[in-house]
């Protein structure tokens, strides 16, 4: 497959891959895993609290990358919470992938109502759990939809929301001078200073999202009056608030 695309890149054929379906399938995942989106931020936990007729309902929202990650933090929500009679999942994933179990509450009435309520707030790699501790009175599949619905709902609404941006990795080497003034200049080109080098001149680290980048470079040299000197790097996801 390398060898084929090799070829079209040699005869001038740019575009190509196109025609090799295996290059064409690649190509389109990675742009796919590079798309921006909202989801839950790593470092944080939305929880909420639900009562009805003296059920209580426990909804957790955090950050997932995989059905892995999804599955381990049940397995943390039932050691938390061992008096809960039931554990319902559910999450979306950046890749379009989804899951839900109603774990053994009547079908329907659960796992799916928490699925959408992940999909409502337009989040991905995304896992709500609610665990429900049975009070004694049956609700009926009406009031267990609201109360599924009203927990994930709501351990979203308070999980902290963050965009996973693709962005591009800019080195920007100024004289001494202009270090400060670039460095608080930054954000008004919607750059962040990842990290800064001190040598014979000053070499920022940027990141920025993608489509920001070329501004961001003409930005600083006009800026520097054409003494910085910047260079584009790579492409990675990063994320902002």
């Amino acid at each position: 497959m390398l060898r084929k695309l090799a070829g079209y890149v040699k005869a001038g054929r740019w575009n190509a891959w196109r025609e090799c379906p295996e290059t064409h399938s690649i190509i389109v995942r990675m742009e796919e895993a590079m798309r921006a989106y909202r989801t839950v931020a790593p470092d944080g936990t939305g929880e909420s609290l639900y009562e009805d007729r003296k059920s209580q309902f426990f909804g957790f929202a955090v950050h997932a990358e995989s059905a892995e990650e999804a599955i381990t933090f049940r397995h943390a929500v039932i050691e938390r919470i061992p008096a809960a009679s039931h554990y319902v999942s559910a999450w979306v994933l950046a890749d379009g992938s989804e899951f839900y179990s109603d774990a053994k509450e009547p079908r329907g009435c659960a796992g799916l109502p928490v699925l959408n309520a992940v999909k409502g707030a337009d989040v991905a790699d995304t896992a709500c759990v609610v665990a429900r501790i049975f009070g004694g009175t049956l609700l009926g599949k009406g009031g267990l939809m609201r109360a599924y619905t009203k927990a994930a709902t709501d351990a979203l609404a308070a999980a902290r929301i963050v965009r996973r941006v693709p962005c591009r990795l800019v080195d920007a080497v100024v004289p001494y001078p202009l270090y400060e003034p670039l460095a608080k200049r930054a954000p008004d080109w919607g750059a962040h200073v990842d990290s800064t080098d001190f040598a014979e001149n000053v070499t920022l680290h940027l990141s920025v999202p993608t489509e920001l980048a070329h501004a961001l470079v003409d930005g600083i040299r006009e800026f520097s009056n054409a003494r910085a000197t910047c260079t584009i790097g790579s492409q990675e996801l990063r994320y902002l608030p």
